[in-house]
C-alpha cells in the first residue's frame, strides 16, 4: 500500500494538483507567515517534479517520433515506386 501512494505523489497531476492547491491558498490569503516556508518549498518540490515528468516525457515522446519517421522511411523504401516507372516509359515511348 505504500508504494501506491509513492506511484501517486510521483504522478504528473498530483504535483500539479498540489501547486494548484498552493496557489489558490496563497490567493485566498489562507496561508500564515509560519507555514509560508513550508508551503513555498512544498511547491517548489512540486514544481520540480513536474518538470522532471515533463523532461522524461519530452525525450521519450521524442523517442517515439524517431522510431515513426524510422518506420514511414522503411515503409517508403519498400514501396516499389511506380511513377518513376511510368515516367521511364513515357521517355521511351
Amino acid at each position: 500500500m505504500g508504494s501506491n501512494r509513492k506511484d501517486q505523489t510521483d504522478t504528473y497531476e498530483h504535483n500539479f494538483a498540489v501547486l494548484e492547491r498552493i496557489a489558490d491558498a496563497l490567493n485566498k490569503d489562507e496561508i500564515g507567515i509560519d507555514d509560508l516556508l513550508v508551503k513555498t518549498r512544498e511547491a517548489l518540490e512540486a514544481a520540480r517534479r513536474c518538470m522532471e515528468i515533463l523532461n522524461r516525457q519530452r525525450g521519450e515522446f521524442r523517442k517515439l517520433e524517431n522510431e515513426f519517421a524510422q518506420l514511414i522511411q522503411d515503409s517508403e523504401s519498400r514501396t516499389p515506386n511506380h511513377e518513376n516507372d511510368e515516367e521511364g516509359e513515357a521517355q521511351e515511348g
